[in-house]
């Protein structure tokens, strides 16, 4: 380790530090203890993963992405390609400290809800390399957004792909042909690791998830330095080169302009509230949501319904109209009238 990923580091850890983010973690723990001491189950062990690769989204992907989205506010980001230090470089201290700290949290949740019947050696692979996995992808994904506003809807699909091989663990879309597909995708490996820390295990597949997580990371680690390159290092230059340019006069589509001179103010609404929706990524995803929302109650809450029902033994088909009705009467109306 160089002396400028040391120095990174110690500064990352005073970023994280004094914008909460350990006290979330500390919070996100007692919380997921509590929700799983709660549990009507004797034996938590197998639901352990699950919870550790949840909190590991928020430790890797969102903790990432705020970072980001942190520095590029305050101009630090763009600051940073002036000095030695490398994009990789970069990467290795933020990852490392989302590492170190998912490790403490998730170690800890593993304690407090299963004691010591468990491999920790298994463990800490796992939290390590899912860590580096959605830390990763949290840059790749944040790299091309300047504001919260444009990125959180998309971050949320982003996190429905990264999360698929979760169903199979509830029993959802199990097969031979849907299990050797998830081998491919990667946070299986993760999985696999974490499941054979709580679960006895073939050393086929610890072996599988030590050398797939890790070739998983390097590719994600390779897309994030690009991604670096592409959307830091390169639009710095190009913002330099548009600000010499002299920009072409454009239409004006406000209160002011000339479209509301020569329509009238209630005419010019429609173009005008066009142009801001355009102009705006939040406003265009929540036109959208309420279609997404209704598809996934007309076709996966039927999925979870027979799941919960083969898991829990609870029957949960009486509240499928009810929810269908809640999606059409409020979730409709209140996502267009924020609009």
């Amino acid at each position: 380790m160089n002396a400028r990923i040391q120095a990174t580091l110690w500064c990352d850890v005073r970023l994280q530090a004094r914008n909460g983010f350990y006290y979330a973690s500390a919070v996100m723990a007692v919380i997921t203890i509590i929700v799983l001491r709660l549990l009507p189950v004797q034996d938590l062990s197998w639901l352990l993963p699950v919870m550790i690769v949840n909190n590991l989204i928020v430790n890797g992907f969102f903790f990432m992405s705020g970072l980001v989205l942190l520095e590029k506010a305050e101009g630090t980001i763009e600051a940073q390609i002036v000095t030695p230090l490398r994009g990789s470089e970069y990467l290795a201290a933020k990852v490392g400290t989302l590492a170190l700290l998912s490790l403490v949290e998730n170690l800890a949740i593993g304690v407090a809800v299963a004691g010591f019947a468990f491999r920790p050696d298994l463990l800490a692979a796992g939290i390590v390399l899912g860590t580096a996995l959605y830390a990763l992808a949290g840059f790749v994904v944040v790299a091309r957004y300047d504001a919260l506003n444009t990125f959180l809807l998309p971050a949320v699909g982003y996190m429905l792909l990264l999360g698929l091989p979760l169903l199979t663990w509830f029993g959802i879309g199990q097969g031979t042909f849907v299990e050797t597909a998830l081998l491919l995708h990667p946070l299986q490996p993760v999985l696999a690791l974490l499941g054979a820390a709580v679960e006895p295990a073939t050393p086929a597949t610890i072996a599988y998830g030590l050398a797939a997580g890790a070739a998983w990371v390097a590719l994600f680690a390779w897309w994030a330095t690009r991604s670096f390159r592409r959307f830091v290092v390169d639009k710095v230059n190009t913002a330099d080169l548009q600000r010499q340019a002299v920009a072409p006069p454009r239409l004006r589509l406000d209160v002011n302009g000339p479209i509301v001179r020569r329509l009238g103010a209630l005419r010019s609404l429609g173009p005008i509230d066009a142009h801001s929706i355009g102009r705006d990524a939040m406003l265009r995803w929540m036109i959208f949501i309420p279609f997404v929302m209704a598809l996934a109650v007309r076709w996966v809450l039927p999925l979870l319904v027979d799941a919960a029902q083969g898991w829990l033994g609870i029957d949960l088909a009486a509240y499928y109209p009810p929810l269908m009705g809640y999606m059409v009467l409020l979730i409709v109306p209140y996502f267009w009238g924020a609009i």
